[in-house]
């Protein structure tokens, strides 16, 4: 959303990996102030949807993109352990 693979990045791949189509908007940094306000939480990444909803958050994007791209286990134990990877590897990172 800035230019660079931030939070982002993990949906993109996970987007472009599943096969679904997107426009990948970017905010250039100058331009963040003007545009933080009208998003949820006031934060970045938000994905807009085809009816013009928006979800937020990084991780709950990338938990839906998987889910609807194929990605995203069904059984709701490999579920949590998918989600337990995630929220470790954040906490490292």
């Amino acid at each position: 959303y800035f230019g660079i693979p931030g939070r982002a990045e993990a949906i993109r791949l996970s987007l472009a990996i599943g096969g679904v189509d997107f426009e990948d908007k970017r905010i250039p940094f100058p331009e963040w102030g003007k545009v933080k306000h009208t998003t949820p939480w006031a934060t970045a990444p938000v994905l807009e949807l085809a009816d013009g909803s928006e979800l937020a958050q990084a991780r709950s994007i990338l938990r839906f993109v998987g889910r609807h791209a194929g990605l995203y286990p069904a059984d709701p134990l490999a579920a949590q352990r998918a989600d337990e990877l995630m929220d470790a590897l954040e906490d490292l990172g």
